[in-house]
């Protein structure tokens, strides 16, 4: 499928990236675009699975789950909870699920491995991407992001249901978890305490006061600051925060090489023995800079599950501030 290319004044942006899915069934490879405009989405409506993947941070004191039925949604979405679809064992905000917990609520919302999902937010550009990392993760593919979100859609004029969503709940295989995408916190702290690593790039979404140390984390007892060699890439400056929607290739490179970030010679150093790692406050925001810097070109990017909220609660870690 050829991508769809946007002239606008300040660059040229690829709307339809592909991303290649090949079933265990056929060797028929089917491609889905990674980012949807919302022209695109409306004229596709009733065909793929549209989800709210919404989430806030507690100080903003909003309930998406209620915004969802009050306030209204995409017609046909219906919530994924990532409060809910996570390691309820874990005393840490936003683990993995296991396959198979992942497996039984995502077909309770009504996908099959066949399905082509789409996530939004209502933020336009924060939450959603940790789902579609999600997806990818366990496997699955035909996943997009809505460009610019619910904000997005309703700017548009385009129509909203309200109410609860109506789900007719289907099979969603096990699947298996790419393991070469997701780090713990063992990992990372073999990385950081080894001043010679040269292999490994960690970028942290965190805004920059955090990052530094000049400003507290939101999360109670929890230093800020940054691990040794991190670099940061707040992720607030990968969209418009104004229409929610991702910034254009040269806008998005532009924020990487503001923070040292040499994405071109990363991706001439990709291998299995070279990577970008991502962490944030809790595993969501850092997956906005998982899917700029997929949109760029890089395959080896890694999230750091338990990010800063697991990383600043162990006392072994070493924490730098600037």
């Amino acid at each position: 499928m050829a991508s769809r290319i946007l002239f606008t004044r300040s660059s040229t942006r690829i709307i339809s990236q592909p991303t290649l899915l090949f079933r265990p069934q056929s060797v028929k490879a089917m491609a889905v675009p990674t980012l949807l405009t919302v022209a695109e989405l409306k004229s596709k409506l009733g065909g793929p699975v549209v989800v709210d993947g919404s989430w806030h941070m507690p100080a903003a004191k909003r309930d998406p789950i209620k915004e969802f039925r009050e306030d209204g949604h995409i017609p046909g979405a219906r919530y994924f909870d990532i409060e809910s679809i996570k390691d309820k064992s874990s005393t840490l905000p936003h683990m993995m699920p296991s396959a198979a917990q992942f497996a039984q609520q995502v077909g309770e919302l009504g996908i099959s491995n066949d399905d082509h999902v789409v996530v939004y937010d209502t933020a336009g550009f924060f939450s959603a991407p940790r789902v579609y990392w999600m997806f990818k993760a366990f496997g699955h593919n035909k996943v997009s992001v809505l460009d610019g979100g619910f904000k997005a859609w309703t700017s548009a004029g385009c129509p909203i249901e309200k109410g609860e969503a109506k789900i007719e709940p289907k099979v969603f295989n096990v699947p298996k978890l790419d393991e070469a995408m997701i780090r713990s916190y063992k990992q990372i702290l073999h990385i950081v305490k080894d001043p010679s690593n040269t292999s490994t790039t960690i970028i942290d979404a965190r805004p920059s006061a955090r990052f530094t140390g000049a400003a507290p984390e939101p999360r109670a007892g929890l230093s800020s600051g940054h691990m040794p060699r991190a670099k940061n890439v707040p992720f607030m400056e990968l969209f418009d925060q104004q229409t929610g929607e991702l910034y254009s290739d040269a806008q998005l490179l532009a924020a990487f090489t503001r923070a040292g970030v040499n994405v071109d010679e990363l991706k001439k150093s990709e291998s299995a023995s070279k990577e970008v790692v991502l962490s944030c406050g809790s595993g969501v925001s850092a997956c906005v800079v998982y899917f700029a810097l997929e949109r760029l070109g890089l395959k080896h990017l890694a999230i750091f599950d338990g990010s800063w909220t697991e990383y600043a609660s162990r006392p072994e870690s070493i924490i730098v501030k600037d």
